[in-house]
């Protein structure tokens, strides 16, 4: 069977991804375009990075679902098809926030909700099918770990929204990821 997306090609594009999130949010911070912005040209380009970084986001799920890293079980499939719904979600959300102006739709906590129980499971997932060795088996629960507990619960117990360093050392460990799955690709 012919690979519906290449694992390597997809741990580069979220690679790509991590550093696209990066620069954009360097770009947000810097010139004040945190949503819902002020309807500039510059905010609608800086969200478009995003947007890109998201969707290759959903591509290195894809590589990951094609590597089985997660096992042949019933459990990783569905965690991980969660985590891609949860990020699909989010994608939606940011269209028709372009569309609307309207930074509370609720597609925004749903894809954030799935993002993060469908990346716990996932990760936990990776780490009990010891498809990969070492480092490379912690790397999405690392990630989904990091979102749960510094960008998500702060947001929950005091409502206190990521800072640009939290969110770009979030960055770091969908970087990680995505090593984790080309390295394994280079294996396999």
């Amino acid at each position: 069977m012919n690979p519906i997306v290449n694992p390597r090609i997809s741990a580069v594009t979220g690679m790509v991804s991590s550093t696209l999130w990066l620069f954009g949010l360097f770009v947000e911070y810097r010139f004040g375009l945190l949503p819902p912005g002020n309807g500039t040209i510059l905010y609608y380009a800086d969200q478009a990075l995003f947007f890109f970084a998201l969707a290759g986001y959903v591509v290195l799920l894809l590589g990951l679902w094609q590597s089985k890293a997660m096992g042949d079980g019933i459990f990783g499939k569905i965690s991980l098809g969660v985590f891609i719904a949860g990020l699909v979600s989010l994608l939606v959300a940011q269209i028709v926030q372009w569309l609307t102006n309207n930074p509370d739709f609720f597609l925004f906590p749903v894809g954030g909700i799935f993002q993060l129980v469908g990346g716990l499971l996932t990760g936990i997932a990776v780490f009990t099918s010891k498809r990969w060795p070492g480092w490379q088996r912690f790397a999405p629960l690392l990630q989904s770990l990091y979102y749960l507990l510094v960008l998500f619960l702060p947001i929950v117990i005091s409502n206190q929204g990521p800072s640009e360093l939290s969110e770009a050392l979030w960055q770091v460990t969908w970087f990680i990821t995505s090593l984790a799955l080309f390295s394994q690709a280079s294996i396999q």
